[in-house]
């Protein structure tokens, strides 16, 4: 049984290092000076890390401006979609009113509609209502293209809360609301944190939406700006720490955020494994 444990761990690790390494790569290669990047047989670690790739790339892009935009965008979008689907999930859970299964499955109909179908008439609709090169235009759209995902994963997740603890606390006297904040939202927290990471991933390497939206550069988000990088970077005035910077740049956030809320997030299948 412990040999068979330590040979299961043993390729767990190597399948988890064959996908972490372009990531260690990536960023390492940032920290290197250009003859290093180019030399062969390639370093694994820089033998003297420097900041200048950074720097630069810093520099000449408006990269701040990029970051910013993309944090206000998934930020926001994240958000605004874990207050209206725990809300509605809330009541798709516990209450009873007619229609309510009908509506439930209209919404979820909602994640069978191709993104790509739903885009012309969407810009279509931001355009006529001047939202273009906006945060709201940027925004609304990818809220109600998550929010059916969003309502469908926390109503699941709700129903594991006994309903009797609900009733308590209304005999007890608590409003709706009362419940919803000290009640609901703490005991749906793994869901939520695993929903909220979807959310950020998706709005944040969100680069066609964008694309098609925004025409002013202050307005760009980080992919969408990387697009400014490439005939730079086919043209060879970009150094290959450079590349690595920017990229880097765009991806060390989101690692961040799963790392942060990686226990809640594996909590949160556990808990489903165990009660479905």
């Amino acid at each position: 049984m412990i040999k068979k444990r330590i040979i299961i761990t043993f390729i767990a690790v190597c399948i988890a290092l064959v996908f972490l390494f372009p990531f260690f790569w990536v960023i390492v290669t940032g920290f290197k000076t250009s003859p290093e990047a180019s030399a062969w047989p390639p370093t694994i670690l820089p033998a003297a890390p420097t900041l200048s790739a950074y720097h630069e790339v810093w520099k000449t892009f408006p990269f701040p401006r990029w970051f910013f935009n993309s944090i206000v965008i998934a930020g926001g979008t994240t958000l605004a979609i874990l207050f209206l689907t725990s809300l509605a999930a809330y009541a798709f859970a516990y209450y009873r009113f007619p229609g309510h299964t009908v509506i439930f499955f209209l919404i979820l109909s909602g994640l069978i509609v191709p993104m790509h179908l739903r885009m012309i008439p969407t810009f279509l609709l931001i355009k006529s209502l001047n939202l273009l090169d906006s945060y709201q235009g940027l925004i609304i759209p990818q809220i109600a293209s998550n929010c059916a995902l969003g309502i469908f994963l926390l109503t699941q997740y709700n129903k594991y809360i006994p309903e009797e603890l609900i009733a308590a606390a209304r005999i007890d006297g608590c409003g709706e609301f009362r419940i919803y904040g000290s009640i609901i939202l703490p005991l749906t927290k793994p869901a939520l944190v695993t929903l909220g990471i979807f959310v950020f991933l998706y709005s944040w390497n969100n680069f066609l939406w964008p694309l098609i939206v925004v025409q002013e550069e202050t307005m760009k988000t980080l992919p969408v700006g990387l697009l400014d990088l490439a005939p730079i970077a086919l043209t060879h005035k970009m150094t290959w720490p450079q590349r690595m910077a920017g990229t880097s740049i765009v991806i060390v956030p989101i690692v961040t955020v799963f790392f942060l809320f990686r226990n809640l997030f594996i909590k949160s299948f556990v808990i489903s494994g165990l009660k479905g």
